[in-house]
Parts: structure tokens; sequence; C-alpha cells
């Protein structure tokens, strides 16, 4: 997972991570966990941020399945 990356995006559409996480129906101390790499994100957690963040299927995978951890 490429954290960094995800909070650019999260920074790029005005939002802040608790925001997100209400609006993706998910408490932000999973959002935090699953961000932080302690729990990994289910599909539908994935497809709910990338529909927020308005990624394209290149950055979803840039993001959420990079070789390397950030």
């Amino acid at each position: 997972m490429n954290i960094n990356d995800l909070n650019a995006e999260i920074a790029r559409c005005g939002l802040t991570i608790p925001k997100l996480a209400e609006l993706i129906g998910l408490d932000k101390k999973t959002l935090y966990s699953r961000m932080k790499g302690e729990t990994a994100f289910k599909q539908p957690e994935i497809a709910n941020i990338s529909k927020v963040l308005k990624l394209t299927q290149e950055k979803i995978l840039d993001i959420f399945f990079a070789d390397s951890v950030s």
C-alpha cells in the first residue's frame, strides 16, 4: 500500500481522514488502522474510497496494490 499517495489524494479532494471515513461509512479508528497497515482494506472499502476520491484504475493499483510499503 502506498499511504503517501492515498494521503495526497485525500488532501487533493479537500477531505480529512475522519471526513473520508464518514463518507464511506467506516469508523475513523478502523480507517486509521487500515491506513497504518495494521489491518487490510476490504474490497468494498477500496471501491468506496475510489468512488469518493474519483480514482482511476491505475491510481487504485498504485495506492492499494503497491509492491512497496511507504
